[in-house]
C-alpha cells in the first residue's frame, strides 16, 4: 500500500467515492492511485498515470498534484498521515472517555467506595 493509499484510508474513503467524486470510473482512479504499471514489449514496466485523474484526486484531497503524485509527496503525505493518525487517535480517546466515563457527576455516598 503506498503512502497516498495510506492517506485515502485513513481518511475514511474508498477508491469508489472518489471515482464517483471525481466523475471517472473505478478502475481508471484505483490503477491511477494504486501506481499500477503495464509491461512494454522489452519487458520493462511504465507506470499508468492519468494528469487529470491524478490532479482531480489530489483536489479532492486539498493537495496539489506534486505534493500527491511529484517530488512533494515524499515529505508531504507521510506528514499527512501522521497527522490523520493523531486525528485518530485523539477521537478514540474522547469515544472511549464518554463510553467508560460518562458523567462527572458520581453520587459522594459512591464515589470513595469499592466498584
Amino acid at each position: 500500500m503506498n503512502n497516498l493509499q495510506k492517506l485515502i484510508r485513513l481518511r475514511g474513503l474508498t477508491i469508489t467515492d472518489i471515482a464517483n467524486r471525481i466523475g471517472y470510473g473505478y478502475h481508471s482512479t484505483q490503477k491511477v492511485i494504486k501506481g499500477a504499471t503495464y509491461p512494454l514489449a522489452d519487458g520493462s514496466k511504465v507506470l499508468r498515470t492519468n494528469r487529470k485523474i491524478e490532479e482531480a484526486v489530489a483536489r479532492l484531497l486539498g493537495l496539489s498534484r506534486d505534493e500527491a503524485w511529484g517530488s512533494a509527496a515524499h515529505t508531504v503525505l507521510p506528514r499527512l498521515i501522521r497527522s490523520e493518525i493523531e486525528k485518530k487517535a485523539d477521537q478514540r480517546k474522547q469515544d472511549l472517555r464518554r463510553q467508560w466515563l460518562p458523567s462527572n457527576n458520581v453520587p459522594k455516598s459512591r464515589a470513595s467506595g469499592n466498584v
